[in-house]
């Protein structure tokens, strides 16, 4: 890393996200850390799979034309990805202030079809995990992702989506229609995983 001050943006279960700079351009540093209640050989095999995984599932993103951050360098002994720093406003924040959010949202329902029409399951699809430049959704955070044709695993990330629009967005239902709209323009089983979740949240009811 270039010498100045790091800062700490992020503290999970699973990683911790810092700001810095990398050969004068500024970054994210995912670092996944140790778990010490798993077997110290298992840990640093799943932490460098997920790592991995997660790296691959930002460049598959990108070729099926959803914008994710750029990975500059991944290290796998350390489990650390440098990533492009992106600046924006979270979907959680334009759909609440901006005029135009039913657009924005059918955009995200768009990005969202190609994903899944790629096999991309995100596995964290929150309004906080997608950054708006401009007009244009950027995913970012894959660290739960997983490539898979299954249709409960999308009907999954749907929901998700869903239940983050209801929490945080008093117009919620409009802008899952248009998220909707969006992803059934994308994707042509998006009809069919738009019911799964509605049957997803009738399981809900009922148990």
């Amino acid at each position: 890393m270039d010498s100045h001050e790091d800062i700490i943006i992020a503290r999970g279960a699973e990683a911790v996200l810092t700001r810095s700079r990398w050969h004068n351009r500024d970054v994210v540093v995912k670092e996944r850390v140790t778990k010490a209640y798993r077997v110290k050989e298992l840990d640093s095999r799943l932490r460098e799979s997920r790592t991995k995984s997660e790296a691959q599932l930002m460049a598959q993103a990108r070729k099926a034309g959803v914008k994710t951050p750029l990975v500059y360098d991944i290290d796998l002994v350390k489990c650390i990805i440098v990533m492009e720093f992106i600046e924006g406003l979270t979907a959680k924040m334009v759909l609440q202030e901006l005029p135009n959010r039913e657009q924005l949202a059918l955009e995200i329902g768009k990005h969202v079809g190609r994903l899944h029409r790629a096999d991309i399951v995100h596995g964290d699809l929150t309004t906080s995990n997608i950054i708006f430049q401009g007009q244009e959704p950027c995913f970012i955070d894959f660290g739960l992702g997983e490539k898979s044709h299954e249709i409960e695993k999308k009907g999954v990330d749907m929901h998700l989506l869903k239940e983050a629009l209801s929490s945080a967005h008093s117009e919620h239902e409009h802008l899952y229609n248009a998220v909707a709209c969006g992803y059934t323009e994308e994707y042509p089983e998006g009809e069919r995983i738009l019911a799964l979740v509605e049957e997803i949240e009738n399981r809900g009811r009922y148990t």
